[in-house]
């Protein structure tokens, strides 16, 4: 199924074998916006996918045709499938036959995108529980075939209003996210093999020409295991900690950190920031039962999915700091809620710095 789409040519079978069980978890109110929220999540796994292979993955199938009552350029009024998402060329399309393309698909800021080769992608706005040609549920159709793709929806309130909703996304398995964000480059495995042939070759070369010579010990490698400081024990973490050690339950505490920073408009944490990841480090080697939610929060500027998307990639950020240094990823969760839980005014310099920040929700904590 899967060896066509160039996205997931780095994985192997055990991955693709996990991906059935989720990777980003989508819940939704509303049929149409949930389909958004499915789409979303694809781009926020797949960032690099183009246009050929998002079209593999939401085949035009999936959504044969567009509702009766809708003047369309599709089925059941032509042979075209209506489908999950078209390319911005629908836009001219729908213009030339004198239709409203806001009818049909999503086309405000926040909810277009574009695949890595400069496709403009829109979402098909319209969704039946019983489609006009085929009589099945065309949203099922697509909830059950994404799931091959790591797509998890897991709720949908069918019965919110027709145009309105939202859908929320949240990363359910950390460290496949991972390996598919930065897949491993096979095709650059011949140039590993060049570089220890040629570093055996000089070690044969040193010990059968150079036997009389004094042998000098080589210089020591320079470590590229990231270095950890100790925490500064803020009082937050070490209130948990010395709760924790004294019996008191703290599943369910909130830790919000302001001082982790990123890069501007990115997910590159700072290198001023990582004393502060490594207070939750060393609390969470120092108590091995301790499980955490990293979740990551902007300000209001900008577009809320965008938003969101960064926030999730933050967090992930983090994530990957955190197990990176040793951290069994069974023990950490991630999720991004971009500007949706506010702790301060939006509105003011001062707020807009306290609401973009990173959040650890404790899960548990081993205290019986």
């Amino acid at each position: 199924m899967y060896h066509n789409i160039k996205t997931l040519e780095s994985l192997t079978p055990s991955q693709i074998s996990e991906l059935k069980k989720g990777v980003i978890e989508v819940t939704g109110k509303a049929m149409n916006r949930t389909a958004l929220g499915v789409v979303d999540a694809i781009f926020t796994l797949y960032p690099q996918i183009n246009f050929e292979d998002l079209k593999k993955i939401l085949p035009d199938s999936i959504n044969p045709s567009a509702p009766k009552n809708y003047k369309s350029l599709f089925k059941p009024y032509t042979e075209r499938m209506y489908g999950v998402v078209q390319s911005g060329d629908i836009r001219r399309e729908c213009e030339q036959a004198g239709l409203k393309i806001s009818d049909s698909h999503f086309v405000e800021p926040n909810e277009i995108f574009r695949t890595s080769d400069g496709v403009e992608v829109l979402v098909a706005r319209t969704w039946e529980t019983s489609d006009t040609e085929t009589g099945e549920n065309d949203l099922q159709n697509l909830i059950n075939h994404i799931s091959d793709y790591g797509i998890l929806v897991t709720k949908v309130e069918k019965n919110a209003a027709f145009n309105k909703g939202t859908y929320d996304i949240k990363v359910i398995n950390p460290g496949l996210f991972t390996a598919i964000q930065n897949p491993s480059k096979k095709k650059n495995n011949w140039l590993i093999w060049v570089l220890i042939i040629a570093v055996l070759g000089g070690i044969f070369f040193f010990l059968f020409t150079n036997k009389n010579e004094e042998i000098i010990e080589p210089a020591a490698v320079e470590s590229t295991e990231i270095s950890v400081s100790k925490p500064d024990n803020t009082s937050q973490v070490n209130d948990v900690v010395t709760d924790i050690n004294a019996g008191i339950n703290t599943e369910g505490r909130s830790l919000n950190f302001h001082e982790i920073l990123f890069e501007y408009n990115s997910d590159k944490l700072m290198e001023e920031s990582r004393s502060y990841v490594n207070q939750i480090l060393n609390a969470m080697q120092d108590i091995p039962a301790l499980s955490i939610e990293v979740i990551g929060h902007t300000s209001k500027e900008g577009a809320d999915d965008y938003n969101k998307t960064l926030s999730l990639k933050r967090a992930q950020a983090v994530y990957n700091y955190l197990t990176a240094n040793g951290i069994d990823a069974a023990r950490l969760s991630v999720s991004g809620m971009g500007s949706n839980n506010p702790i301060a005014d939006n509105e003011t310099e001062e707020g807009k710095k306290l609401n973009r920040r990173i959040e650890f929700v404790i899960v548990e904590d081993g205290v019986q």
